[in-house]
């Protein structure tokens, strides 16, 4: 019976307090972070865990992107007087995540809301714990360690508790410097219209491009409406 009484003294004297919720990290495999986030709000709900794990955010951006889509009309694809298909830019909203196989959570930090966290498919643990300082044994008792919360001031840098209204989407071409392209325009110096994207100018919706004039090589900006991608 002391034995006992004394087994759950030390258990109480080890266990963690209860803080207040702060912001945490965690980490996920590739493409596992939406999984991540769904299932832990889940584990949240079903356990009644509301008080303790306060929130789940993905940060993530709105950007609209361009491409080339051939024009249809009456279910057929439109052609010009050449027989060429007739290709009209088309913008797509497409939300990106900022931060890619990283969930952030408002959570109290206490080993049972640990083991919740770590539990969920595809998260692979905290930011700021490993396979070596993530738990330790204490006056005989397994603990897990607190990883490192956020600052506010990281905090109100990411956005995490901003109240504002989301920023307009951004356009974002889908070419990229190192892409190849090929210079649909008619009026193409180049000697071959297959070249190399070297920058690109999302305000103006352009790209500067590396190709060879009479066998020199030459930069030129195109427009990002005359250019396609070479599969």
């Amino acid at each position: 019976m002391l034995n006992d009484q004394l087994a759950a003294e030390g258990a109480q004297m080890t266990a963690k307090p209860q803080g207040q919720a702060k912001w945490y990290i965690v980490h996920t495999y590739s493409g596992y972070e939406t999984t991540v986030h769904d299932k832990l709000l889940e584990q949240v709900k079903g356990r009644g865990l509301e008080s303790q794990i306060l929130e789940v955010k993905i940060p993530t951006e709105t950007v609209i992107e361009t491409e080339m889509k051939r024009l249809k009309q009456d279910g057929r694809f439109v052609r010009d007087e050449n027989g060429d298909y007739v290709e009209v830019e088309v913008e797509k909203k497409v939300e990106l995540k900022l931060f890619p196989c990283y969930v952030f959570i408002k959570m109290v930090m206490s080993d049972d809301n640990q083991n919740v966290v770590r539990s969920v498919r595809g998260c692979t643990g905290f930011v700021g714990l490993n396979s070596m300082n993530a738990t330790e044994k204490v006056n005989g008792v397994m603990i897990h360690n607190d990883p490192p919360a956020l600052s506010d001031e990281e905090v109100r840098q990411l956005g995490l508790e901003s109240e504002e209204a989301p920023a307009p989407a951004e356009v974002r071409m889908k070419f990229k410097p190192g892409d190849t392209i090929r210079i649909t325009s008619e009026s193409c110096l180049f000697d071959d219209p297959v070249c190399v994207i070297e920058s690109v100018d999302e305000k103006e919706n352009s790209v500067t491009v590396v190709g060879y004039t009479f066998g020199r090589k030459t930069l030129a900006v195109v427009s990002a409406s005359e250019v396609e991608a070479v599969e």
